[in-house]
């Protein structure tokens, strides 16, 4: 066994193992590949409600809303990112693709400690649709 080793021969059963196990990891990344494809072609993304008021919020209280989104077109919505524009405002969203016909879910939750007065707050939403982008809003009152 230690001079087959040493040699580096395999022998026939051992290539046809290691050939078997490349064409099973090819064929495992294909599969991926696909279905990722499948879910960066443009679709269409339709918002209900692409704003939320908060209304009056006591400084330092931490309030949520859902945004929820209705994939429209023809293939699988993905967000790829969301970016709240500022470390008061926390955005989790659905991390799989959303089937044509099929409800989503973004939610955002809004940080007010340190904040007063009118606050106006605008999420970005990375997805593939034609517009590539999807921009969501929310103002909130911030007294003492």
């Amino acid at each position: 066994m230690n001079d087959v080793l040493m040699t580096g021969k395999i022998g026939r059963r051992g290539a046809l193992w290691l050939l078997a196990g490349l064409w099973l990891a090819l064929a495992a990344g294909c599969r991926e590949r696909n279905s990722r494809a499948a879910a960066t072609e443009e679709t269409r993304m339709e918002v209900a409600r692409k704003t939320w008021d908060f209304g009056e919020v006591a400084e330092g209280e931490e309030v949520c809303h859902t945004f929820r989104y209705r994939n429209t077109g023809e293939h699988g919505l993905l967000i790829k990112g969301a970016d709240a524009g500022c470390a008061c405002t926390t955005v989790t969203y659905d991390r799989k693709p959303v089937a044509p016909g099929k409800e989503g879910k973004i939610e955002i939750v809004f940080n007010s400690r340190g904040r007063f007065g009118k606050q106006y707050k605008e999420i970005t939403i990375f997805a593939n649709v034609p517009e590539q982008k999807v921009t969501l809003s929310f103002t909130a009152d911030v007294r003492n």
